[in-house]
């Protein structure tokens, strides 16, 4: 679809009737395979099982997103009648998920689900629920997506997106990707946003076939031989699953072949932005709040914090040095006990990450929520700290700060060379801080407890013993 398609309103309910003209195979989802017009036809089955059914504008599904070839027409049926879609992996399904979502319904259920409409093997519906649940709170036909946060840096939450919201990251990213009559390798999950919007959406929008990992990236070794053997063109994925596929032999070379793609999630540093240089993937950053696309980076440019310039959104660093946002993409609201609550359209939203620009071009220098007290109750603002070691000095790769016995400090350090920086240049940096005993450590890039994301677990601190 063109940008200014993708900028007009109700483009998703468009997009059945575009797939329809593609007469090729545009999705793959281990052995199920959807060409365009079967995409377009099990949209509309999913469309008259919904309004059988009784269901309205504003009303709460949750769509399970490992349901095979089914979740995309029926993600693009429920948003042609204006539902209120809640993507979940299949474990999260249970009553629980019923009241804290307020749901009248699963999509692509398990047959033996009283409440789910179940899935046929072409993708459509098989059957729908005997009765909807009574939702109790009120519908919000512009929450479009309930999609939860990572929770990587805190607690998770659960936020509200418009399609506005969804719109307006795809007009500003897919023109960088290059996507027309490629192939994107899906890896990402289709329950978070980065893997929803940016992957598999982008992919759809963007006029690339779309083939699915049906393992999510876990075996590197399956994953690298599905990308060549279908001529993948195009990736989005973490620096984890990068780096997975880096290591493998021929890996490099798939990557360096690659026509385009995002990765992001997490800062790429090391020995993985060195060899992702001599590809033409982009760093990407944003999340959940942002829809999630806040910046894209030049392709082969990593490393050093660097995540781009902004795309489609507007940034700036508040009093205390944390990242501002303010655009289309900013979400519609939160959920929460009372339904969805609307937050201003025109506010400045907190990334809750420390940053700085020098150019027009955006470095990323840790969060402002990572803290941790020492054994006499002393609070540590570890974000704040590593955000201001990072702006002195440019050079470091991976870095995390924390106390192994809550006394000292450990500062761990990857440096692209190896080795560590100078004590003396690093303790002025500690302000407050720099009375106490310190302890540096060189950390391998290896040697990191990483998240799933790819980087440094602060919950997990390297051994350094």
């Amino acid at each position: 679809m063109s940008q200014s398609a993708l900028a007009d309103s109700g483009w998703l309910a468009r997009l059945p009737r575009a797939l329809e003209e593609r007469r090729g195979t545009v999705l793959r989802v281990g052995g199920e395979t959807l060409t365009g017009p079967a995409i377009a036809a099990a949209t509309a089955a999913w469309g008259r099982a919904f309004r059988g059914a009784g269901l309205a504008a504003g009303d709460r599904v949750a769509l399970v997103s490992d349901a095979g070839a089914a979740f995309v027409p029926a993600l693009l049926a429920a948003s042609a009648a204006q539902l209120t879609v809640a993507p979940v992996p299949r474990g999260r399904l249970g009553a629980e998920l019923y009241r804290e979502l307020d749901l009248r319904a699963v999509v692509a259920g398990a047959p033996g689900d009283a409440g789910s409409f179940v899935a046929s093997p072409d993708g459509g519906p098989l059957r729908a629920p005997a009765q909807l649940r009574t939702a109790e709170l009120p519908r919000d036909p512009d929450a479009r997506l309930l999609l939860r946060t990572s929770a990587t840096a805190g607690a998770a939450r659960t936020l509200a997106l418009s399609e506005r919201n969804v719109t307006s990251v795809l007009a500003s990213h897919v023109p960088h990707l290059d996507l027309p009559a490629g192939t994107a390798l899906s890896v990402l999950p289709w329950h978070h946003v980065f893997g929803l919007v940016l992957d598999l959406l982008m992919a759809l929008a963007g006029g690339a076939t779309l083939v699915r990992d049906p393992g999510g990236g876990r075996d590197a070794a399956a994953l690298l031989a599905l990308g060549e053997s279908s001529r993948a063109t195009h990736l989005c994925a973490v620096p984890l699953i990068v780096e997975r596929l880096r290591a493998r032999p021929r890996g490099q070379a798939f990557l360096a072949a690659l026509r385009g793609g995002i990765v992001g999630g997490a800062p790429v540093g090391g020995p993985l932005a060195e060899a992702l240089s001599a590809t033409r993937l982009r760093v990407g950053y944003g999340q959940t709040e942002a829809s999630p696309g806040l910046t894209l980076g030049a392709p082969g440019r990593f490393g050093g914090g660097y995540v781009g310039r902004p795309v489609g959104c507007e940034l700036r660093v508040d009093a205390t040095g944390v990242l501002e946002f303010r655009g289309p993409n900013a979400c519609l609201g939160t959920w929460g006990e009372g339904g969805v609550r609307r937050l201003p359209a025109d506010r400045w939203a907190s990334t809750g990450d420390y940053a700085r620009e020098q150019d027009g071009d955006w470095f990323f220098l840790g969060r402002a929520d990572a803290t941790f007290k020492l054994a006499n109750g002393r609070l540590v603002e570890a974000g704040r700290v590593e955000a201001g070691i990072r702006r002195a000095l440019p050079g470091l790769g991976d870095l995390l700060l924390w106390s192994a016995d809550g006394v000292a400090l450990d500062l761990g350090v990857t440096l692209p060379g190896g080795g560590l920086p100078d004590e003396a240049a690093v303790r002025p940096l500690l302000g407050p801080l720099a009375a106490l005993p310190l302890r540096l450590h060189a950390v391998a890039p290896d040697a990191w407890r990483r998240t799933p994301k790819g980087d440094p677990d602060r919950l997990a601190p390297p051994d350094v013993s």
